[in-house]
């Protein structure tokens, strides 16, 4: 009996321990602070995310003491211009959090939390959409928030507004999106493009400067 005993506490103990890994970490706000949450789920390149903007009336100097104090040590604390920013890894978990004054004398505080678990196998997972040639991806973001699944992609690449138009045209086709009308843009530096489907719909832009082209292509699925 003693031994089943022991047996339970164990398997208890190594579910509490798994639970508290999974839990995503929370910071506490200032008193009063407005907290708006970005998004229900986000995943940038690939990597889940939470992201929070806090406006409150503290200047950012005050403000930044609060969040370090929150963090607790250690703490990577640097700054960019304005912005004050704050970095801790804390688990499995990735923290920052950017500070900026606003012209009221308040500040404005934006939080990002990382799993770094998610991260190690994000860079070999399957991408889904077929890019132009040569294309470097600086951006892909995915979203979903009230039930609206949001994947916006940012890329660049030397080919001409008209072979990006054709190469992602292809890709979206290939997801059963196909154009929504005449361009909304068409242009020697621009293009604009909307595509709908059953599967919801996408928007692409098109902006062509110095011999390159930068892409942002949006799409939009409503979840089950």
């Amino acid at each position: 009996m003693k031994r089943m005993f022991s047996l339970v506490m164990l398997l208890t103990s190594a579910a509490s321990s798994t639970a508290l890994a999974d839990t995503w970490p929370a910071l506490t706000h200032p008193q009063g602070a407005r907290v708006e949450h970005v998004g229900e789920h986000i995943r940038l390149n690939g990597v889940p995310m939470r992201l929070t903007r806090v406006i409150n009336a503290l200047p950012a100097e005050t403000a930044t003491v609060h969040y370090r104090h929150t963090l607790g040590a250690p703490v990577a604390h640097a700054q960019s211009g304005r912005t004050q920013v704050l970095a801790q890894a804390r688990g499995d978990f990735f923290i920052t959090v950017s500070i900026a004054p606003l012209p009221d004398g308040g500040s404005e505080a934006l939080t990002s939390v990382a799993d770094t678990r998610a991260a190690r196998g994000a860079a070999s997972r399957p991408f889904g959409l077929a890019l132009p040639a040569g294309s470097e991806l600086l951006s892909d973001m995915e979203t979903t928030d009230n039930g609206l699944a949001s994947r916006q992609l940012v890329l660049i690449n030397p080919h001409s507004l008209r072979a990006n138009l054709a190469r992602l045209s292809a890709s979206l086709a290939d997801r059963g999106l196909r154009p929504d009308g005449p361009p909304l843009a068409d242009s020697d530096e621009a293009l604009a493009q909307v595509f709908s489907g059953a599967a919801g719909e996408a928007r692409l832009v098109l902006v062509r400067r110095d011999g390159i082209t930068s892409a942002v292509l949006t799409l939009l699925s409503r979840q089950p």
